[in-house]
């Protein structure tokens, strides 16, 4: 080991020895591995087969930037100044540090391109999603892909914009001669998004039209502006203290100001999330419910019942409303139209489709009509300030996205009509992909037709599951 003097002589303190030039050296190494192997396995990835252009695109964007960080890792190397003063090696040594967590990142990103080939998507409803996101939201690209958590989610977030702003900090450390941090972005044309789905429901098409909801997350991202926020805020802001200071308050001494004020502030943070995350989750079931109709009512009662109906908002479920909640905001658009239900025999001549389908949306009915998660919510002040204005901002909301979606609504006539044919096809195992009243009429079924008849032919079911002596019904 060098001597004392030694070190002194380079201004490396002790401490800092572990930072010598030859460790550095040997991290900067890994670093620029790192880099190396992941635009390796993107190039890999270039030669699957994928459904659209999309994960192909994220690859090489991927690539691209593992390169860029590549370049600029060698370029903070060599700017390290070792006869320089302490901060400022340990200057270089963060940013190394910083692009490190950044191809980390970026490795991990690879799992999105890796899920979205063919074979690992209902590959039958990438067209139809497609077309259904470019019509709601243009000039943006949506990806979708399978994940092993068992749940429904989008990315709201820009991608494209987060990787810009992932690199942007070493721009200084690319010279002339290398791509720039437009070039290496290039293969994103625009804002980008992803929406995931639980691979183990790949192949149940029930449970697809959630995917409406995660749309709707997309759809609904211009409802919330900085002004709602303020307007929230000067709306409840004294409601909420007031409502603190009516709770049993600590013995006055010299901390209680701090102690009180303390408890405003979790207060109004509770209050903003609560709601927030509850608007931002019931509107988007709202829009997805205007997109796909029937089939969000009986396949959120599908998720509910795997959770508690009741359960309050709160830090630990990431202040999520309770799903009573959520069924009911969906049956006021589903009965906004009036005529969804009960199914009428013009529709509908198989009697038992109309006994089944019915007698399932009076359960969901009555379901909601039980008031035991309002009556929770409003026995904490907090949550029951949040929830009231919760309720003014969707009065609000689904006027604008009435008219907003009007030409992308599902309404009872254009949904019914071709609804009793395509079930016919699956009660013949025929797929439900195309009405064909006869040889020279064929129309192509939208992703909406598709799903609802799905449920439609699932709630009519003749035969029992389980049979009477609890047999399980194979067929």
């Amino acid at each position: 080991m060098p001597s004392m003097d030694t070190l002194l002589s380079k201004r490396i303190s002790p401490q800092m020895f572990h930072y010598s030039r030859e460790v550095v050296e040997g991290y900067t190494l890994e670093i620029i591995s790192r880099c190396q192997v992941t635009a390796e396995k993107c190039q890999d990835f270039l030669s699957r087969n994928y459904a659209s252009e999309a994960p192909l695109n994220l690859s090489k964007t991927l690539s691209k930037m593992c390169s860029y960080l590549e370049t600029a890792v060698k370029s903070i190397y060599n700017s390290i100044p070792w006869d320089g003063s302490n901060e400022e090696i340990l200057t270089c040594i963060t940013r190394l540090r910083d692009a490190d967590i950044i191809v980390k990142k970026l490795a991990a990103h690879l799992r999105y391109v890796d899920g979205a080939t063919t074979r690992k998507l209902p590959w039958s409803l990438i067209k139809p999603f497609a077309k259904l996101t470019n019509n709601l939201i243009p000039n943006t690209t949506v990806m979708l892909r399978p994940q092993w958590k068992y749940n429904y989610t989008v990315v709201t977030k820009d991608i494209k914009k987060a990787y810009y702003e992932m690199l942007y900090e070493f721009q200084d450390d690319i010279s002339g001669e290398h791509e720039n941090l437009e070039d290496v972005l290039k293969n994103m044309t625009e804002p980008f998004h992803i929406i995931s789905f639980p691979s183990l429901e790949r192949k149940n098409i029930l449970l697809h039209c959630l995917l409406g909801h995660e749309i709707g997350h997309l759809v609904s991202q211009s409802f919330f502006t900085n002004e709602l926020d303020k307007l929230f805020n000067s709306n409840n802001r004294e409601r909420i203290i007031n409502s603190v200071m009516k709770d049993d308050l600590p013995p006055d001494n010299l901390f209680t100001p701090v102690i009180i004020q303390k408890r405003i502030q979790l207060a109004l943070e509770t209050a903003i999330d609560a709601w927030k995350r509850g608007l931002e989750e019931l509107l988007a079931d709202i829009i997805g419910t205007m997109l796909f109709g029937t089939a969000v009512l009986f396949s959120t009662l599908e998720i509910a019942l795997q959770d508690d109906l009741d359960s309050i908002p709160r830090l630990e479920n990431n202040f999520y409303p309770p799903w009573r909640m959520r069924i009911r905001e969906i049956l006021k658009i589903i009965e906004h139209h009036g005529t969804f239900f009960p199914l009428k025999s013009e529709y509908f001549e198989n009697n038992n489709i109309r006994q089944k389908v019915n007698a399932r949306f009076d359960l969901i009915k009555r379901i909601s009509d039980s008031k035991c998660d309002r009556e929770k919510i409003d026995q904490d002040p907090i949550l029951s300030i949040a929830y009231k204005q919760i309720s003014n901002d969707i009065s609000t909301a689904t006027v604008e996205f009435r008219t907003r979606l009007l030409s992308n609504s599902i309404t009872p006539d254009s949904l019914y009509r071709h609804l009793p044919h395509l079930i016919e096809r699956i009660n013949n195992g025929i797929p439900p992909n195309a009405y064909e009243p006869s040889v020279k009429h064929r129309e192509t079924a939208s992703l909406v037709e598709i799903i609802n008849a799905a449920w439609f032919h699932r709630v009519s079911w003749e035969n029992d599951i389980f049979t009477n002596d609890g047999t399980f019904n194979k067929h």
